[in-house]
């Protein structure tokens, strides 16, 4: 089923980047605009993955927007000279310290989540306000100048001689752990069939990967920002896939009771989870500060919808147990492609709400659905 929800995604995909390329008179399929499109797709499609992990364990994350944006923030502060600290740190200090607060976040959400039982909803919603009031007190409503500090983030773009040997590895060990899982299948006697399990998957992604690399090879390289989002996809899909900890996210959020009787700690699991969230809440915070060069009290507003949007649409569940990283980050190239395109046709930016609204409220009644058949 999973497997199916891809190749509809890719071919809805398709067929979108088709129209959109008809209606811009040509200008959506360009090296330029393609790759503004993966830098735009970059920091929604990380959140996007990791917010799986939270789902998929039956919780919600509502404070994503506010905690990102108070990331940038915190950056900003801590070496603006004007408005803020005025420290004197360097690069690697600043983005530990980034870093660190975000997990700091994710520490105090999940101590509430995990260690008092105080449900996901409430707690996010009021870290989504309580941090948005933070960031609007520590800097009187206004921006704070974060200078050139994080800005080679964005500026940053990797040659053929770095991204291609890294694509190929991760194209190598995406065939391996396919024929791994053809392998295991067959062993305890399910039928398993090569071509629809390793043969379509990998030519597929390898068609993927050989064309985006084309593309962005052909303007100025692969941007860093996405990059980094691959990295964090592999990751968390290795951990929702190859480990116990993420088999029994699964599990909790599955049937929580019976992962209980079956002896998984949920409220470990759960505090972690949200703790490494935090983390991805403070590199997202970089990413965002490195496009902007300010940090705005208002940055990420209407973020977490986006996410959560991002990882519905991708085949994530909202009521837990089912949901995949590759699927949200699918989910986060399909909203910011509508964004993208709109923006070349220059719809006005109220119309492109609406239509963003539509897809994800049809995203969820198709979720909805899908549970009901299952049940």
């Amino acid at each position: 089923m999973s497997q199916f929800r891809a190749l509809s995604l890719i071919g809805v995909l398709i067929l979108m980047w088709l129209a959109f390329q008809v209606l811009t008179d040509g200008l959506f399929l360009t090296p330029r605009n393609l790759t503004t499109l993966t830098v735009q797709v970059a920091i929604t499609a990380l959140l996007a993955a990791g917010v799986v992990m939270i789902m998929v364990a039956g919780h919600i994350d509502l404070s994503v927007g506010s905690s990102v944006g108070f990331c940038a923030v915190f950056s900003a502060l801590l070496v603006d000279s004007t408005n803020g600290f005025g420290l004197a740190l360097s690069t690697p200090m600043l983005i530990v310290a980034t870093i660190g607060i975000g997990m700091i976040i994710g520490v105090w959400q999940g101590f509430w989540v995990a260690v008092l039982g105080v449900p996901s909803f409430i707690v996010t919603l009021g870290s989504l306000l309580g941090l948005r009031g933070l960031a609007l007190a520590l800097t009187d409503g206004s921006t704070v100048s974060a200078g050139n500090s994080t800005s080679f983030i964005s500026q940053t773009f990797l040659s053929a001689n770095v991204f291609v040997p890294l694509t190929v590895a991760l194209l190598a060990a995406f065939i391996w752990v396919k024929y791994r899982d053809f392998r295991a299948r067959r062993s305890v006697g399910i039928e398993a069939s090569l071509t629809s399990i390793v043969l379509i998957p990998a030519a597929l992604t390898l068609v993927a990967a050989a064309a985006a690399t084309l593309v962005m090879m052909s303007y100025r390289g692969a941007p860093l920002p996405s990059a980094i989002m691959v990295v964090v996809l592999v990751l968390v899909t290795f951990i929702l896939s190859r480990t116990r900890f993420g088999r029994s996210l699964f599990a909790i959020g599955g049937n929580a009771e019976a992962a209980r009787y079956a002896g998984i700690n949920a409220r470990k699991l759960t505090f972690i989870v949200f703790v490494f969230m935090g983390a991805l809440y403070g590199i997202a915070g970089l990413m965002l500060l490195s496009r902007t060069g300010v940090g705005s009290p208002n940055a990420g507003v209407g973020l977490e919808l986006s996410v959560i949007g991002a990882a519905v649409i991708g085949g994530t569940s909202l009521f837990g147990g089912i949901g995949t990283a590759t699927g949200a980050v699918f989910g986060a190239l399909l909203l910011e492609t509508l964004i993208n395109g709109m923006g070349l046709m220059n719809i006005d930016s109220s119309y492109q709400m609406i239509v963003t609204g539509v897809v994800l409220l049809v995203a969820v009644y198709i979720d909805i659905r899908g549970r009901r058949a299952n049940a």
